[in-house]
């Protein structure tokens, strides 16, 4: 997987700055997600983008260190076959849940996004399957006034 950080993307792209930076969006977020969402202060963490682009290449099981992440698909793999698929179980922090039957799997294509309680929901993408095809995602994250530091959520943050 390859990574480009908030700095480098702030530096490049005005149009990602004012879209993250948006009020409304920013409300409508934590109105879905039912917290007060804030921007991240940190730069490099506040944006990324991140492309699978060989074969094998695979986002590990992890949680995030902020609430919230928009990830927005600028490319993925069409067939689900080839790999490139969010896997992820809600209101978890125990990455050995991945490997049972409570997995949810979500097959995405270009243009399409999703918004995840990413600090409380155990998360990876699948590695890709073949040459070719790319997964590239844009992921914003927002967190609260009480949380710019990356933590691990205590066990009452996950319901």
């Amino acid at each position: 997987m390859t990574t480009l950080g908030g700095h480098v993307i702030a530096r490049e792209s005005e149009l990602i700055l004012q879209l993250y930076r948006d009020e409304h969006l920013l409300g409508l977020f934590g109105r879905i997600a039912g917290i007060q969402a804030v921007p991240v202060s940190d730069p490099l963490e506040r944006h990324v983008i991140n492309s699978l682009h060989q074969q094998g290449d695979t986002h590990v099981a992890h949680t995030d260190d902020y609430p919230l992440a928009l990830v927005l698909f600028t490319e993925a793999p069409a067939d689900p076959a080839h790999g490139g698929l969010l896997e992820y179980v809600p209101h978890t922090i125990d990455l050995d849940t991945l490997q049972t039957d409570t997995v949810r799997r979500a097959q995405h294509r270009h243009g399409e996004g999703y918004l995840l309680r990413s600090d409380t929901t155990v998360h990876r993408v699948t590695p890709l399957r073949r040459p070719g095809p790319r997964r590239t995602v844009l992921n914003f994250a927002y967190t609260t006034a009480d949380r710019q530091r990356a933590v691990t959520p205590s066990a009452s943050q996950l319901y």
